[in-house]
C-alpha cells in the first residue's frame, strides 16, 4: 500500500466478510452520505486509522536512469537508484454497526480471522489480523435504545511502501592508498 485509499475496497470487503454482511451494506464513514437507503436494515460504517509503524524496515532498490548530469569520465552506464522502504503499519479499523442485528454483527468480528473465508481473504490481500476489540454497546448513549448501535475496532497490520530517488555521487574522485606494503 502506498496510499490509504488503496485499502478502501479490501477493508470494506473484509468487514462484510467478517461480520456476515454484504459489501453493499458496509460504507466508508464520514462521507456525508445519507443512510436512508438502509432504512431499519443492518448496515456498517468503517474508518481506517493508521496507528504506528511496527517492526524492521525492508528496502528494495531498483536501478533507474540517472536524474542528474553524469561526468562522462565515469562511463556510459551510470545509473541512480529508486529505493522503496517497506514497513509494517498498525492500522485500526473502527467499525460501527447500526439497526437490528448490530450486536450479532459486532460479535462476529471476534476471532473472525480463524474462520476459513476470512483467513484466506486476509492472506490473499496481504493483511494481518491482530485482534478485534471488545464490542461496545452505544445504543444507550444514542436515542435511548431506539436504534441498536455497536462499535468495535479491528487491529490490522499492513505493509506500507514509500519510494524515493537515491542519486549516486556523479564525478567524485576517490583516491585509495594501500599502506600494507
Amino acid at each position: 500500500m502506498r496510499e490509504i485509499d488503496e485499502l478502501r475496497e479490501p477493508l470494506q470487503a473484509l468487514v462484510a466478510l467478517a461480520a456476515g454482511m454484504t459489501t453493499q451494506t458496509v460504507v466508508l464513514a464520514d462521507q456525508g452520505r445519507s443512510t436512508d437507503e438502509f432504512g431499519l436494515s443492518l448496515y456498517a460504517t468503517y474508518n481506517p486509522i493508521p496507528v504506528r509503524a511496527y517492526g524492521q524496515v525492508r528496502f528494495i532498490r531498483d536501478v533507474v536512469a540517472p536524474e542528474e548530469e553524469v561526468d562522462p569520465s565515469l562511463g556510459e552506464d551510470w545509473t541512480d537508484f529508486n529505493e522503496t522502504a517497506c514497513t509494517s503499519i498498525e492500522l485500526m479499523l473502527s467499525v460501527n454497526f447500526f439497526n437490528a442485528g448490530a450486536a450479532q454483527a459486532a460479535m462476529m468480528l471476534q476471532n473472525a480471522n480463524f474462520r476459513l473465508p476470512v483467513s484466506e481473504y486476509l492472506f490473499n490481500n496481504k493483511l494481518a489480523w491482530r485482534y478485534a476489540s471488545t464490542p461496545r454497546n452505544l445504543s444507550a448513549l444514542y436515542q435511548a435504545g431506539i436504534q441498536q448501535r455497536y462499535q468495535s475496532d479491528i487491529q490490522l497490520f499492513v505493509e506500507h511502501r514509500v519510494s524515493y530517488s537515491v542519486l549516486r555521487a556523479a564525478g567524485v574522485d576517490i583516491i585509495t592508498h594501500d599502506y600494507r606494503r
